[in-house]
């Protein structure tokens, strides 16, 4: 019973801490990946709330699996070093309980949560990916709003050309307006003029409404039968009030199939992947093969046959056979091998063009592929690099512990990312690359759970000042 209360204790400090880092680091990734980002292809475009409430949740969510290992982090160190700090983990020890027993309902939890964090990457991330990305796309397509300046004719609404002398100080209000009406793309054959007017638009944003006051309306009628050609009867309007419809389906979000986004890797969970590596490299395979079968069939066939069937050349040698021939065909002769060469060449730097991009395909393919397993097994290592420093430095809360753990994973960010470049580049193998820092890391982890189980001090900075005002000591007693 009192080793259930001891385990429901540590889980207890630890749970708190790693739902507040978590929100706090999704929510820092967030301004910093999305918000400052993207910033730019919101503004001006006059979307609907709801549209950015997607987009921001589908960014929302596809984070936090990016974030679960610092948060484990940082919260293993925190809680712990709060443990530590007000000794309790001390009077743990104390009463016969090592630090891995201590530890042990914390470390279930996290293997539950890397299994989680696989299920979530991917049958769940690759949707996430999918709806926030063909959103984005929908957002970046989309037109800025209508935005008519002061004595500046605005001619982005297709068949209109709008210009406003002035405009209120609420913006809805419009003097001396201008409006040169193109839809039946045959010239300003329609022309309308108001002293005033006011803008707003309806319900679904689909159209811009003009209700324009004191103005003239004139039309000039095109192709009626029986008149000159240069004669053209003209229709005026004189009126009080007047309402435009001008349609804005151009400035509307339009949204794309998400079928077309689905080739995207970071879209498919790992079976997926699998099968569309495996389909790739068997064209690679065949592309490559095509190339040797081209390159022996026709270019080094086409010599090799030319000699085997042309007896001169096989009496004589090559010089002599090309001294024989006229300066005429001595120069044709010459044309056609460098045709030939050229042809080669081209056929086979695009081979090799092809080739190259498929491979590189294949490669961003299984880098998410191990992505989605890395990630799992960060969680597990990094809390054993976090639990054994937090029982070691002995101090909880935002100070030291945030210090320390901000720079193992800062370490462990920027290994990855040179890997994954790597990986990118085609230098290293995929898996070397991914696995790279986890395997740097695990010795790391492995040596501060041992220190902790031993309670080394190696964070004290007092045992470190008496060696060394030990040392210097002992040579001058020397």
């Amino acid at each position: 019973m009192l080793l259930k209360k001891l385990h429901t204790l540590t889980l207890k400090s630890f749970l708190p801490p790693f739902i507040s880092t978590l929100f706090i680091s999704v929510f820092l990734f967030f301004l910093v990946t999305i918000v400052i980002t993207y910033l730019d292809e919101f503004i001006g475009k006059g979307l609907n709330t709801l549209d950015l409430i997607k987009l921001f949740s589908y960014a929302w969510i596809s984070l936090i699996p990016q974030c679960i290992p610092l948060a484990v982090l940082l919260a293993s160190i925190m809680s712990f070093g709060n443990l530590a700090e007000n000794y309790e983990l001390a009077a743990m020890k104390s009463s016969g309980l090592s630090l891995f027993s201590i530890i042990k309902p914390v470390f279930v939890f996290i293997i539950i949560l890397a299994g989680m964090t696989f299920l979530f990457n991917n049958f769940i991330l690759p949707v996430v990916h999918l709806k926030f990305q063909s959103l984005l796309y929908d957002i970046r397509q989309k037109k800025p709003t209508v935005n008519i300046k002061e004595g500046i004719f605005y001619n982005k609404i297709d068949n209109f050309s709008l210009r406003v002398g002035k405009k209120s100080a609420n913006k809805d209000t419009l003097k001396d307006i201008f409006i040169y009406d193109h839809s039946a793309h045959q010239g300003n054959n329609v022309q309308m003029y108001a002293k005033t007017g006011k803008l707003t638009t309806t319900a679904d944003t689909s159209a811009l409404v003009l209700i324009l006051q004191n103005g003239n309306r004139y039309e000039e009628v095109i192709n009626q039968s029986g008149l000159p050609s240069n004669k053209k009867p003209l229709s005026q309007l004189n009126f009080k009030q007047l309402q435009v419809n001008i349609e804005l389906v151009d400035f509307k979000l339009k949204r794309t199939d998400e079928n077309q986004f689905k080739g995207h890797e970071e879209m498919m969970n790992i079976w997926q992947i699998d099968s569309v590596v495996d389909s790739t490299s068997r064209f690679v395979n065949k592309r490559l093969f095509e190339l040797e079968r081209q390159s022996k069939l026709f270019f080094y066939g086409r010599i090799s046959n030319f000699i085997n069937n042309n007896s001169k050349i096989k009496t004589i040698s090559i010089k002599q056979f090309y001294d024989s021939l006229s300066t005429a065909d001595y120069v044709r002769s010459i044309e056609n091998a460098m045709n030939i060469a050229r042809s080669g060449a081209s056929y086979i730097d695009a081979a090799e063009l092809n080739v190259n991009s498929e491979k590189q395909s294949i490669d961003q393919l299984n880098v998410e592929w191990h992505k989605k397993i890395v990630v799992c097994f960060a969680c597990i290592i990094l809390f054993f690099v976090g639990a054994p420093l937090g029982a070691i430095i002995k101090k909880g809360g935002l100070g030291l512990p945030v210090v320390v753990a901000v720079f193992f994973f800062l370490a462990y960010f920027i290994l990855t990312e040179a890997f994954t470049s790597l990986a990118y580049e085609g230098n290293i193998p995929v898996w070397q690359a991914m696995w790279t820092p986890l395997v740097i890391f695990l010795p790391i982890s492995m040596f501060l759970t041992y220190k902790a189980a031993k309670d080394s001090a190696i964070f004290d900075v007092t045992v470190y000042y008496l060696w060394i005002a030990k040392l210097f000591k002992n040579k001058k007693l020397a």
